[in-house]
């Protein structure tokens, strides 16, 4: 499951929850209050190839094709659980 960091309106307190990604969270962690806010995240993904003296261009090129099959190998995923298989 993802983890989403979250921000408490009252209390200001900032908490981290695992849960799906349709999923929706109300309550803090901290206090009682149901005003919180999801704090937006930047994915990070491990890149196994590093190649010297390569352009930007390139690099960029490279990460967006691999960023392209890990979603495709997601939107399989949710499609297998998305039945409850």
């Amino acid at each position: 499951m993802p983890r989403y960091t979250y921000k408490c309106i009252d209390c200001r307190k900032t908490f981290e929850i695992f849960h799906g990604i349709l999923d929706d969270y109300t309550q803090c962690s901290h206090c009682p209050s149901n005003r919180i806010k999801r704090v937006p995240q930047m994915p990070h993904i491990h890149r196994e190839q590093v190649v010297e003296g390569e352009r930007v261009g390139e690099a960029t090129k490279r990460a967006i094709e691999e960023n392209r099959a890990l979603l495709r190998e997601e939107k399989k995923k949710r499609v297998e659980y998305k039945d409850g298989d």
